[in-house]
């Protein structure tokens, strides 16, 4: 009877850390994962900001080199210009504030 007991115990003993370092490795990738998950949001915004700038570059570029001068790319042009003129007005404007 004791000695049934002691294998039982024995038995749950090495279940108990089987189930820990099975434990203790899923809790480290979990954190290696959420590193690479931050890393990854942090690539996001910075490509998306790139992505913002490059079309700004590429609407001022669109107005500047303009070749052929029709009436949808003056008036495309005006638009970019208008518009650049109403962010400059705002910042003046919070620089006043």
């Amino acid at each position: 009877m004791a000695s049934d007991l002691q294998q039982t115990l024995e038995r749950v003993s090495r279940k108990t850390l089987h189930l820990t370092e099975r434990y203790n490795a899923i809790r480290q990738r979990l954190e290696q994962m959420r590193k690479q998950l931050d890393e990854r949001e942090q690539e996001i915004v910075r490509l998306q900001a790139e992505v913002e700038r490059l079309s700004l570059e590429n609407d001022y570029l669109k107005v500047v080199t303009t070749a052929h001068h029709s009436r949808a790319d003056v008036e495309r042009s005006r638009a970019v210009i208008s518009r650049l003129v109403r962010q400059i007005d705002r910042c003046i404007n919070e620089l006043n504030e």
